[in-house]
């Protein structure tokens, strides 16, 4: 199959789109990226297989999305709002239009999300989500976002982590309630490290004793945050990776973490926007090594299960039944 990703700039879950194209690439499709120019302040990590060598991946950079930047395929994937307002513009030579849904929160209006075309969903809950603004199952695959088990491990020989904590910065991150927590934590353990990661200009919302990151590559994200903190704070996406390397994880009850983990037995699960449950959360994590190091061991054996071998085959299988139906109009 010849499979396009169109990509905004900063790419929202990049990883996961890399993750993805990598894979079908690397089971013989032949794989195109399309996203915008990178704005002032922001750095777009160059695109390689997460380790393994160079990527086929073809990846196409333009000023202005238009169908002419859009190479002839078989399936186009919108990845946010701003990208499925191309959709309809498109003709039958780039394919059959679908939609790659990683989170709500980075598709704002819900018209965009209600067009009719076939959508890959990474987590049942978002599947829920789409349900409940009409959008029929049968028009939802879901498939779940895997891991690249040889490049998130943990380190070997293990390292002293310390009272570190890391936690990801975006639109999609609940940044808000994770710094307030942050704060709370650092009056009760002052001796608390922060590393903060995201893909622009450091946020003036940071604190100047929170250490900022900015669009690392994969293998330095994995070295630099997922194998050296003790405790991470952070959305789906980024909490898998950080099981997987050894990382006690703290997240948000009833969101896409929710789909894999499960509290105090990989992980401690708070309520949406608990300032209060999070610094403890955190707080018991530092101090408690028998609690951490318990969490570690379920964190390792639920990620164990997240093969990225395994969500690209269930993508593949999703894009080739797209190929064969009959595409609305849209």
């Amino acid at each position: 199959m010849r499979v396009t990703f169109v990509c905004p700039t900063p790419v929202v879950g990049a990883q996961v789109i890399q993750g993805y194209a990598d894979e079908l690439a690397a089971r013989g499709h032949e794989i195109s990226v399309v996203r915008l120019r990178e704005r002032a302040g922001l750095r777009v990590p160059g695109w390689s297989r997460r380790g393994r060598g160079q990527s086929s991946v073809r990846v196409v950079t333009t000023a202005r999305l238009s169908p002419d930047v859009v190479p002839d395929g078989d399936v186009v994937l919108a990845t946010d709002a701003s990208t499925s307002k191309l959709l309809p513009a498109l003709s039958g030579r780039h394919g059959r239009a679908g939609q790659l849904v990683q989170s709500r929160e980075q598709w704002g209006a819900d018209p965009e999300l209600r067009l009719a075309v076939p959508k890959i969903a990474t987590s049942e809950r978002l599947a829920g989500v789409l349900s409940g603004l009409g959008v029929p199952s049968s028009a939802v695959t879901v498939v779940s976002q895997g891991l690249n088990l040889a490049v998130f491990r943990p380190p070997h020989p293990a390292l002293p982590r310390g009272h570190r904590v890391s936690v990801p910065v975006g639109p999609d991150s609940g940044a808000a309630t994770a710094l307030e927590a942050l704060e709370r934590t650092r009056a009760l353990l002052p001796t608390m490290e922060v590393t903060a990661f995201g893909a622009g200009r450091r946020p003036e919302q940071l604190p100047s004793w929170i250490r900022y990151l900015r669009s690392l590559p994969t293998h330095e994200l994995v070295r630099q945050v997922y194998q050296r903190d003790a405790v991470h704070l952070g959305t789906a996406a980024s909490a898998a990776r950080a099981m997987a390397c050894g990382s006690a994880v703290v997240g948000v009850r009833g969101s896409a973490l929710s789909d894999f983990a499960e509290h105090d037995r990989d992980s401690l699960l708070v309520e949406p926007g608990d300032v209060n449950g999070t610094a403890e959360a955190l707080v018991r994590l530092m101090l408690d090594r028998e609690l951490r190091t318990r969490l570690v061991a379920g964190g390792f054996r639920t990620a164990a299960t997240m093969d990225s071998a395994d969500s690209a085959v269930a993508l593949e299988k999703a894009l080739h039944g797209w190929t064969e139906a009959v595409a609305p109009q849209l």
